[in-house]
């Protein structure tokens, strides 16, 4: 029989044209597999911002967890805790918090015979930002929580059928649930539709004790970074959703200094150079004080110590860690740009190089036809360029602040970038189109534009 797949496949024949023997091949992968672990780390587990944590590792949240305390607390006491809305920018403890005091109140529960616990769901997560889909989402994961089977299907079962199912799990399993519904702003829906579809599902959750006939004492906690969302919640969803709001500020770098020596002993002894945490805590403050991402690079740095077989973490695995990680986040945003798109944002990026991160408009624009011009692309106008540059902002690239006076041009946009301009621009010039651009030449122009 004829078979040539077949008999490429199943041939035993070393491959010769990979680069390498096949005994070689094996041996990198079996020194890895079966060598002597030799690492910087004694509990990873503590340097996982997605970890929860003990309450005494968390640093500068003492009124906030008294807050969440004082409104989980009446489910010891049988009662429906309010609904909490928990705001502030990325990193700051919201849902760290949350969480810890979320542990707590279970274990005190589980003492006083009491059916406790709470379903977290992020749903920036998830493929699709439709309510159907997250109905579906808090099934499953409260199927979990409760030890039984998620029997319904992601498809070709309606969303009320999904509801029903739902509402039968936490009521069959639970005396008190909460939902922690993690950066709900994000829940869309459908282009289009009347309402965003987190006011629907905050509206059949904060009805559901009385309109679905559950026993269950079940409150939701929403957290954001962006508490105006509530503006486009529907009339009714407004009136039954009257949540308790705490804020979180953002750390500053001693606080971030705290927050790190907590979890210092997730290294080993003397695996930490003077000065680490230090640098990370700073690195920390400069993306707005976030506490996540500070974790993320000590560990990261960590990571980079033990590749290098180093024994200690130094500030060079740091800022080699941090080099990754900006270069890594702006390319997932910067990566599916159109090709116009990413000329707007290179053009900021060049003028913002030359004027300590800031980018005039006028100036922009200026520098985007010309490399329009050498690129022989079409020129857009400065209102459409000034959208393309705004949309990386949704992003968190850069901000844009409205100024009046200057270049002849009365009220302009300044575009001011939150992320290192060099990282922007290397990453776009990874794009071949973009490759040919002769960025110090175009350094000189910028100069002169912001001169006149």
């Amino acid at each position: 029989m004829n078979s040539m797949e077949g008999d490429e496949t199943d041939s035993g024949q070393p491959d010769t044209e990979s680069g390498g023997s096949q005994e070689s091949g094996s041996s990198v992968v079996d020194n890895i597999l079966d060598g002597d672990v030799q690492t910087v780390f004694e509990n990873k587990d503590l340097v996982d911002s997605s970890t929860i944590v003990d309450q005494d590792r968390i640093y500068g949240r003492d009124e906030q967890l008294a807050a969440e305390a004082r409104a989980f607390r009446d489910t010891l006491d049988g009662e429906r805790p309010p609904d909490l809305l928990l705001y502030g920018p990325s990193g700051t403890g919201k849902t760290l918090t949350v969480k810890a005091v979320a542990n707590k109140v279970k274990e005190r529960a589980q003492e006083s015979g009491i059916e406790f616990d709470f379903v977290a769901v992020n749903f920036k997560t998830m493929e699709s930002h439709t309510l159907d889909r997250a109905v579906w989402k808090l099934g499953h994961q409260t199927a979990r929580k409760a030890g039984v089977v998620w029997d319904v299907p992601r498809s070709g079962v309606s969303t009320d059928m999904k509801y029903t199912r739902l509402y039968e799990i936490v009521d069959d399993h639970f005396d008190s649930l909460v939902f922690i519904l993690d950066e709900i702003d994000a829940l869309t829906g459908s282009t289009g539709a009347d309402e965003p579809a987190y006011s629907r599902l905050l509206y059949s959750l904060s009805r559901v004790m009385s309109e679905q006939h559950v026993d269950t004492q079940l409150s939701t906690v929403v957290v954001t970074n962006y508490p105006k969302f509530r503006e486009n919640l529907d009339s009714r969803t407004d009136s039954s959703y009257n949540p308790n709001g705490i804020h979180f500020s953002d750390y500053d770098a001693n606080e971030l200094i705290e927050i790190l020596e907590r979890r210092r002993d997730a290294f080993k002894d003397d695996a930490l150079e003077d000065g680490v945490i230090e640098i990370v805590a700073a690195y920390g403050a400069q993306n707005e004080g976030d506490a996540r991402r500070a974790i993320d690079l000590l560990r990261d740095a960590g990571e980079i110590a033990n590749r290098a077989g180093d024994p200690v973490v130094t500030q060079d695995h740091v800022r080699s860690a941090n080099d990754s990680v900006v270069k890594n986040r702006v390319l997932e945003i910067v990566g599916g740009m159109s090709v116009q798109k990413k000329l707007s944002l290179y053009a900021a990026a060049l003028v913002a190089k030359e004027n300590e991160g800031a980018a005039p408009s006028p100036v922009v624009y200026d520098i985007y036809k010309i490399l329009c011009e050498g690129s022989d692309m079409e020129i857009y106008t400065q209102e459409t360029v000034n959208s393309h540059i705004n949309k990386a902002g949704t992003y968190g690239v850069l901000e844009s602040e409205r100024v009046s006076g200057g270049f002849k041009s009365g009220v302009h946009l300044v575009f001011k970038f939150t992320e290192p301009v060099g990282a922007v621009l290397d990453t776009l010039s990874e794009d071949e189109r973009l490759q040919e651009i002769p960025a110090k030449e175009l350094g000189e122009v910028v100069k002169r534009r912001l001169r006149d």
